[in-house]
């Protein structure tokens, strides 16, 4: 079982990488004062940051894989692996993308992870079923674009061992794989400047070449290459909090969660970003296969920096190269002026005088080579030009970062460059495109994607985050927000002034109603209704709708085989299941194979076969999910049938009376045992046989040796059982044959000894002794 054992090491490793009648009753929770979010603009903007080498961040781990492993039908239980990730800035380079030179930055990644001891139980040739200690080392390197974060590479290694009852001299070395992963267009987690409700999203092709050694399985077969299509969406803001656990750095309170799905809607986790930190403070990867993985910032380490308390606070830079530009906002084509202050922190700062700097706007190639005067200042005139970034988004026509660097020092400034292509004083906006919408459904609340459209079930209840933009690059005086729900109920609240290229927001919930008919629900938004702000250049766009489909579960329903035995095939059809509001449903089977195992098979056209190897009742559970990712689920018990023991027998056909008889058996099996050999089949025999238990160990002797007494047809009955109790009979008919008489010498006893004859065979007796013949 060892390869199992491997590969159960191994799926832990590799997914490191990777939802009317009568009168219609509602509720819309709107106080006279709706709940407000407040989003900066790009005046106290969350740009993107700075690293330097040296930078370290030390994040606390978890993976949970439990589900992971079950699913993969492997023997095995384990503990979620803990331990710790440091990431650390190892390198300022350049490299090619697509043709132009790019400034990037090289990442170290290692960790080591371990469920402790005892804290994995597999099954371990010479061990059987061991409880022991599961390692994986992690080492790798992520290449990430200096001007956006986007990741162009990673590459990592695993180093896979497992220790049976914890002891390293029994030590297995599992897999040592190494991951390689591009991405083009680099893939843009972030999309700078960063606020609360941004949605963008993006093609691209991604493809991973998986190298290494293993015994147990070709590291190649785990290659990939295709187009991907990721949307992401500030959802909040504040305090990182999941799940009611929180980070243990005691700063970054003030971090943006940005949610990821994928082209199907479903998600694939979040990352806390954290300004204050430079990098996020919490990353989850969340995948259906059955894993989370977890890293929690416990600690960060910034180089040349002051007041520094690794556990808490960044402190600030000792040297730094701000950057700025001179509009919140421009056209593209325009000329936008970059500023440049480069200074030694200090009060006052202390200006790092006639040096070489180098502007890099590589979106469109450009390099300029500006050098500071004596108060440490440049100005770079930059054409913005026309050229748009690789994520579609809904706040602007697009944002291109802009690096200052000094190659000298390897000091990094930098900024972003957005565009729009209208640029006024004040534009007020209800844009639909950022609305948060979460959903909460027996308890559990889900931040939905626009992905794939909002839908929800009767008895749900819908979070709304509305945003009120101000797409102008003055300040918005205040205003009011007006709402209409599906039921044409009518609320209004107050927004207060909103500043360039900021939001602010309103919160409301909706109560989908129990009897609410099938069908598309309209929520509608419009700020300034009384057209107030009278400095607002369109008003186009100030009314907007968000479209909600209310819908209903799909209806499960599954058909099963009864009656068969192991290893004949099973038929699992849930092709009778449907959703009544439209549109295909999709079939996921999770069977339970063996005590504790659970095999998922993913079955779009809902319909699978299985075989059991052991008999009982094994549990079913079909989940059926329509095109709205709504779900329906059923279990049912299946019950597999035993299958008897097999062996054979030789006897001779006859034998002669008062000999003995010998019968042997041999080809003793049990196709669906679980039991060890010497107890898979036993072999039992007529009590007056005096024969004992034969069992299919290959030392034991396999024969039963009687002599029967009495001539005839004679039938011996062997019994085999197997570890379920199940029998087969096999007999012997065996003829037992007469023999004929013998007629022996006579002898001559005297006084109980025997008297022996003369040469001639004459016994010679005196007169009057007594013999016995006989």
């Amino acid at each position: 079982m060892l390869g199992r054992t491997s590969h159960a090491a191994f799926l832990v490793a590799l997914f490191l990488t990777s939802l009317g009648m009568g009168v219609v009753e509602s509720s819309i929770h709107l106080d006279e004062t709706p709940t407000q979010q407040h989003s900066e603009g790009v005046s106290s903007v969350v740009d993107v940051p700075n690293w330097r080498i040296g930078d370290e961040w030390v994040y606390e781990t978890q993976f949970d894989v439990a589900q992971l492993i079950a699913q993969a039908n492997i023997s095995a239980s384990l503990n979620t692996l803990t331990g710790d990730t440091v990431y650390e800035v190892e390198d300022i380079f350049f490299i090619t993308v697509d043709g132009i030179q790019t400034l990037a930055y090289k990442m170290k990644i290692e960790g080591a992870f371990t469920s402790g001891n005892n804290g994995a139980t597999l099954d371990v040739p010479n061990f059987g079923q061991v409880s022991g200690r599961l390692n994986i080392d992690y080492s790798g390197e992520d290449i990430i674009r200096v001007r956006d974060l986007a990741v162009i590479n990673s590459e990592f290694s695993l180093d896979v061992k497992f220790r049976p009852l914890n002891l390293g001299i029994f030590e297995t070395d599992l897999a040592l794989i190494t991951f390689d992963t591009y991405y083009n267009p680099p893939k843009e987690k972030y999309d700078f400047p960063v606020r609360t409700g941004d949605r963008w999203y993006m093609p691209f092709m991604s493809g991973t070449s998986v190298d290494g050694s293993s015994d147990y399985f070709d590291p190649s077969e785990f290659d990939t290459n295709g187009a991907e299509n990721t949307s992401w969406q500030v959802t909040a803001d504040g305090i990182p909090t999941e799940d009611g656990l929180n980070i243990k750095y005691g700063g970054c309170d003030d971090s943006y969660k940005i949610n990821e799905w994928n082209a199907t809607g479903v998600s694939a986790g979040f990352n806390w970003y954290c300004p204050e930190v430079r990098f996020n403070s919490w990353i989850r990867i969340s995948n259906a296969a059955g894993f989370t993985i977890d890293w929690l910032l416990k600690t960060y380490t910034p180089v040349d920096s002051n007041n520094v308390n690794p556990s808490s606070s960044p402190g600030g830079r000792n040297t730094q190269i701000h950057v700025s530009t001179a509009t919140t906002a421009t056209l593209p084509n325009a000329i936008e002026q970059i500023s440049i202050d480069y200074n030694v922190a200090g009060s006052p700062s202390i200006p790092i005088k006639n040096t070489n700097l180098q502007l890099r706007y590589e979106i469109a190639d450009t390099i300029a080579n500006p050098t500071t005067d004596n108060n440490g200042q440049a100005q770079v005139a930059l054409n913005v030009s026309d050229e748009a970034d690789d994520t579609i988004a809904s706040d602007d026509y697009t944002s291109n970062g802009v690096v200052v660097y000094d190659p000298v020092g390897r000091v990094i400034g930098a900024t972003t460059v957005v565009q729009d292509l209208s640029v006024v004083g004040v534009d007020l906006v209800a844009q639909s495109s950022s609305v948060i919408v979460e959903r909460t459904r027996n308890g559990s609340t889900t931040t939905l994607s626009a992905s794939i459209g909002y839908n929800a079930l009767p008895g749900d209840v819908l979070s709304f985050s509305l945003p009120a933009q101000n797409r102008g690059v003055l300040t918005a005086p205040s205003t009011f927000m007006e709402i209409e729900t599906p039921e044409g109920i009518v609320t209004r609240g107050a927004l207060p002034t909103i500043a360039p290229y900021a939001e602010e927001r309103l919160e409301v919930e909706w109560s989908v109603p129990v009897d609410m008919a099938i069908g598309t629900a309209n929520l509608s938004f419009t700020v300034d209704p009384d057209e107030n702000v009278t400095a607002d250049a369109n008003r186009s766009n100030n009314a907007a709708s968000l479209s909600i489909f209310i819908g209903r579960a799909p209806t499960v329903d599954l058909q099963v085989d009864e009656g068969k035995y192991t290893f004949e095939n099973v038929t699992l059809n849930a092709t009778e299941s449907f959703d009544l509001d439209g549109g295909d449903v999709d079939c996921r089977f999770e069977i339970e194979s063996r005590a504790g195992l659970i095999d998922v098979i993913e079955a779009p056209d809902c319909w699978t076969q299985w075989n059991w190897s052991n008999s009982g009742t094994w549990s079913v559970t079909v989940l059926v999910i329509d095109e709205e990712l709504d779900t329906d689920e059923l279990q049912v018990d299946v019950t597999i049938i035993n299958q008897a023991p097999k062996f054979e027998i030789t006897y001779p056909e006859s034998v002669a009376v008062e000999s003995p008889v010998t019968i042997e058996v041999f080809n003793m099996s049990d196709i669906d045992t679980v039991a060890p050999v010497g107890q898979i089949v036993k072999v039992y025999w007529p009590e007056w046989t005096d024969c004992g238990i034969i069992n299919d160990s290959p030392t034991t002797v396999k024969t039963c040796t009687f002599t029967p007494t009495e001539e005839g047809m004679i039938s011996v009955t062997a019994e085999g059982r197997d570890d379920d109790g199940e029998a087969t009979t096999m007999t012997a008919e065996i003829l037992v044959l007469n023999i004929p008489p013998t007629i022996s010498a006579p002898s001559l006893l005297k006084g109980g000894q025997e008297v022996m004859p003369d040469e001639n065979g004459t016994w010679h007796l005196n007169e009057d002794e007594v013999a016995l013949l006989r």
